[in-house]
């Protein structure tokens, strides 16, 4: 069976870096008649992004990069070991960005009547914005570009010019002919721009060109709907293309009509013109959005933390590899969705497979724990020859303590190969702190800064009442003194809260509020509508039939609905009024974000010790800065809690047994078979990671 996995734009290509840790926890498996999982042997993967510079996609194909180096080390030794058993083949496709034209206007300048079409069609920054900083949220621009590329391809084929997607599609033919199942799996945004104009063009691209080979070639796509939010942009929206989350629904919706109305799904193995075999769709309440911490729209700035529904979205995506679509199983060709069956997110919200992430998931986060907490400055040390004239410490010598026979090149080869262990298990570390850290507030305890905001918005919006209520009623009526009084309290409980959460949240709570007003206020107009409506047809057409007391009443309903909506228009007006203030004084620069935030605090919640996890976070900023740089005592802090804490990290009603205590007895007893570079990698690798996992779901 091939196997293959296309990433498009930047959700995509982080839904491509989870890919890569779900290999190493040999999360993408097949079952055997008799219940038994064997994992995948290997993927293919395509990243699919014009912004080749993206820096959400370069980490992802960095951390494939180390991950492979380790699984080949274990490879090369046929090394018995806990993961890291699915090899990683990927590709970024470069598109020959280098030979195209750069943006619409390019594309249409030499050609009058195209150019006319584009200023019919897109804005002057639309079309002049460059294709090599992604489609910004703008599936428009998106289709044009992927029409002409895909076009070209049997051209590149026929001059004989290498192209990443030609060869994947000679790969896939090649399996096809050797009588394999093909399995092709589309991911990525529908509320962005990329992936929203890539995946149906690439999806019928790839139908059409497999289209008399159907029985073997099956295809699924994995559609993320929206699950954040990010900053608002001060940019002038005329002069540049900004990215506004409230935009994200009204995409997400319009595409998935596409998809319902384009017959995009095949109904049965007999419908040829269906596209997809199985779509699977993931995505958050709005109430669920968490706004990102680190947010750009494009280029290397663009490294967006994890988030844990691309996380679930690998978990669909091995779903697929390992499910039947022909024959006895074409009944599971179908529209999916994914069940939440747990009111936070927990082990258990993997249902079936909630032992088995914990096992290997939790058990690859426990051995890089233990590896930047106890191991890596021994191993550097021994490695790198700056510990020479001692003798390896004792965990160690079962694998390290022969390496002063190895020649120059082995040491170096050596080196390289912990230097890729230690990259992979920094990667992986950092993600499961990115995932822990953007779970929305809704699926654990809320933090003391969220509590905060909470509060700031509930009296943020009392103020507002109160200050329109005292527009809309003149001095000296009834209740206005109370009024005054109720908005001086909520001015002044404004004025404490705003440096308690920062100048930054404040004010994107001003503009949440009034993203709310807004609703509100087209909801009103909505009713107000309606009920002007009603009030003409029953004192014109239904004249007769409607008493006087009847035209009374729905006209003190009109009187009494016009007067909420003229508040709830000044109210907006009024929250306009506070953000252009807000932005004048510049209070994200005069407020800053409490520590809490500006450090990424790890909250509590039902996965991981926020303790533990927050200690090997900060160990990990240590590692990251320069040697010079570093702080010893944070470290030794660092390394101790996690020492002395190894066996809480991850949490379970189970006690967990593998102490620090444990694994290093368990590593000093290990055994190295295999002298080489690759073999002592692999061994210690090996023995660590089955030192510090569990055994009950194996």
């Amino acid at each position: 069976m091939g196997c293959y996995v296309l990433a498009i734009g930047g959700t995509g290509n982080k839904i491509l870096e989870s890919i890569v840790y779900a290999a190493a926890a040999d999360a993408f498996y097949t079952i055997s008649p008799n219940g038994k999982r064997t994992p995948v042997r290997e993927l293919h993967l395509l990243s699919v992004d014009v912004d080749a510079a993206c820096g959400n996609t370069t980490r992802a194909s960095r951390a494939a990069e180390y991950y492979e180096q380790v699984r080949a080390a274990f490879d090369e030794t046929r090394q018995t070991r806990r993961g890291f058993r699915t090899r990683l083949d990927l590709r970024r496709w470069n598109m020959n960005l280098s030979r195209r034209a750069t943006s619409v206007s390019r594309m249409t300048e030499n050609h009058a009547r195209d150019q006319l079409l584009s200023r019919t069609l897109f804005s002057k920054t639309e079309a002049s914005l460059e294709y090599s900083e992604g489609f910004r949220g703008h599936p428009d621009l998106g289709v044009l570009f992927f029409s002409d590329l895909l076009s070209s391809l049997d051209q590149l084929r026929a001059m004989g010019q290498p192209d990443e997607m030609n060869a994947l599609l000679d790969q896939m033919d090649a399996d096809i002919s050797r009588g394999e199942t093909v399995k092709v799996m589309l991911c990525g945004s529908i509320f962005g721009g990329t992936g929203a104009s890539g995946i149906p063009a690439l999806a019928r691209y790839l139908h059409e060109r497999f289209r008399d080979r159907l029985s073997l070639f099956e295809m699924g796509s994995m559609l993320m709907l929206p699950y954040y939010k990010v900053p608002p942009s001060s940019h002038n929206e005329e002069l540049e293309i900004v990215v506004k989350s409230a935009d994200f629904p009204d995409k997400a919706r319009t595409a998935l009509q596409y998809y319902g109305m384009s017959g995009m799904i095949r109904s049965s193995e007999e419908d040829t013109d269906g596209v997809f075999d199985a779509i699977y769709m993931l995505g958050l309440p709005p109430e669920a959005f968490v706004q990102t911490r680190i947010y750009s729209t494009g280029s290397q700035s663009q490294e967006n933390d994890a988030h844990m529904l691309e996380w679930l979205a690998t978990r669909c995506i091995a779903a697929f590899l390992r499910t039947g679509m022909r024959g006895a199983n074409a009944h599971n060709m179908d529209c999916y969705y994914y069940q939440w069956h747990t009111p936070s997110f927990c082990w258990q919200s993997f249902d079936s497979e909630g032992e088995l992430y914990r096992v290997g998931y939790g058990g690859l986060l426990k051995a890089s724990a233990l590896f930047f907490a106890e191991c890596y400055p021994s191993l550097r040390k021994l490695v790198t020859g700056s510990g020479r004239g001692g003798s390896a410490i004792g965990y160690c010598a079962p694998y390290f303590s022969d390496i002063h026979h190895m020649n120059a090149l082995q040491r170096d080869q050596l080196e390289k190969l912990l230097d890729a262990l230690y990259h992979f298990f920094a990667f992986y570390a950092n993600w499961m702190v990115q995932l822990t850290r953007t779970i929305p507030p809704t699926m654990r305890p809320k933090q003391q800064q969220e509590l905060r905001l909470d509060e700031a918005s509930h009296v943020y919006q009392l103020l507002i009442q109160r200050r329109a209520q005292l527009k809309m009623n003149g001095e000296g009526t009834p209740g206005y003194d109370t009024l005054v009084n109720d908005r001086m309290d909520a001015q002044s409980q404004c004025d404490i809260l705003l440096p308690q959460i920062g100048g930054e949240a404040w004010l994107e709570m001003l503009f949440s509020a009034r993203h709310s007003a807004q609703e509100q206020l087209r909801h009103q107009e909505t009713l107000v509508a309606d009920q002007e409506e009603l009030l003409h047809r029953i004192t014109h057409q239904e004249r007769q039939m409607t008493s006087p007391e009847e035209v009374r009443r729905q006209q003190e309903k009109l009187a009494s609905l016009r007067l909420i909506r003229d508040e709830y228009a000044l109210r907006l007006h009024l929250m306009e009024e506070d953000i252009r203030s807000a932005v004048r004084a510049d209070l994200p620069g005069h407020y800053p974000a409490p520590a809490a935030v500006r450090h990424g605090d790890v909250p509590e919640n039902d996965l991981l010790s926020a303790s533990v996890l927050s200690a090997l976070y900060t160990l990990l900023r240590q590692y990251g800065t320069g040697a010079e740089e570093r702080d010893p005592d944070a470290m030794s802090r660092s390394s101790l809690n996690i020492q002395r804490s190894l066996h809480k990290l991850i949490l379970s009603a189970v006690p967990d047994r593998r102490t620090t205590a444990y694994a290093i007895a368990a590593l000093g007893g290990g055994r190295c078979a295999h002298q080489t570079p690759g073999g002592v990698i692999a061994s210690f690798t090996a023995t660590l990671l089955a030192a510090v996992m569990e055994d009950s779901a194996l």
